[in-house]
């Protein structure tokens, strides 16, 4: 199965979607690239998301349950980061929190070159992508 928009380089995948979307829509394709990302054994998953337009920031309750789906997705395998616009991105970053709490390394910023950074400093510290 391929994703369109899903680039592995090395043992990193970046997915970037664009276009008109629902939030509904964008959560699955997001899920689906972590999920991809996992088949494809990378140790690490880009999602930037920057690109897609046409749906007001989620609610807390809605990124609670999406963080707990990406972890399940994820098992621990794999290091996420989001991309998007900083409208995009909670105040509190409650999404980190939840990833924390579900044992999901995960980040979230607005440039895809921060993204590569904190993923690369990870990967420095020794921090596995499995516990």
């Amino acid at each position: 199965m391929e994703l369109e928009g899903f680039e592995p380089v090395g043992t990193r995948g970046f997915y970037r979607p664009s276009g008109r979307v629902s939030v509904d829509l964008l959560a699955d394709l997001m899920t689906a690239a972590i999920r991809y990302a996992r088949a494809q054994d990378l140790r690490d998953v880009v999602v930037n998301i920057t690109a897609t337009s046409g749906f007001e920031s989620p609610s807390a309750d809605f990124r609670h349950r999406l963080v707990k789906r990406w972890a399940a997705t994820a098992a621990g395998l794999m290091r996420v980061v989001v991309v998007a616009r900083k409208e995009h991105i909670h105040p509190h970053k409650i999404g980190l929190i939840v990833a924390a709490e579900e044992g999901l390394q995960a980040h979230i910023c607005e440039d895809e070159s921060e993204a590569i950074a904190w993923l690369e400093a990870a990967a420095a510290a020794g921090a596995p992508a499995s516990p």
